[in-house]
């Protein structure tokens, strides 16, 4: 990864029953989010155990397309998703600054 490129990666565990209609819906958002401005590219993964892990990471040109997105209702549509984890969601946002969790992204929500 580039030193200025900035990454939010999402990682969390769903069960196995509930893992295709989450994995339609990300497909849906990612494919919008990558024709979004400053989005240079993403991708959506899963492992496979008893319990499926569902990693979604995009990559941005700047820390304000990334605000842009965080604000967005694809974002929101993110945040339902992830409430279906079997355990807490794993959220990173890795900036030029430093790396960051779900704090960033709450305090970017509230100053909208």
């Amino acid at each position: 990864m580039r030193i200025d490129l900035v990454r939010m990666t999402l990682k969390w565990r769903v069960a196995a029953g509930a893992a295709t209609p989450i994995m339609s819906a990300l497909q849906t958002v990612l494919f919008r989010t990558r024709t979004e401005r400053g989005c240079v590219g993403g991708s959506l993964s899963t492992e496979l155990g008893s319990h499926v892990e569902i990693r979604y990471v995009v990559d941005w040109e700047s820390e304000g397309d990334l605000q842009r997105q965080i604000r967005s209702n694809d974002f929101s549509q993110l945040a339902e998703l992830m409430e279906r984890a079997t355990e807490p969601p794993t959220i990173e946002f890795a900036l030029p600054s430093g790396r960051h969790g779900m704090e960033y992204a709450e305090k970017i929500r509230r100053h909208r």
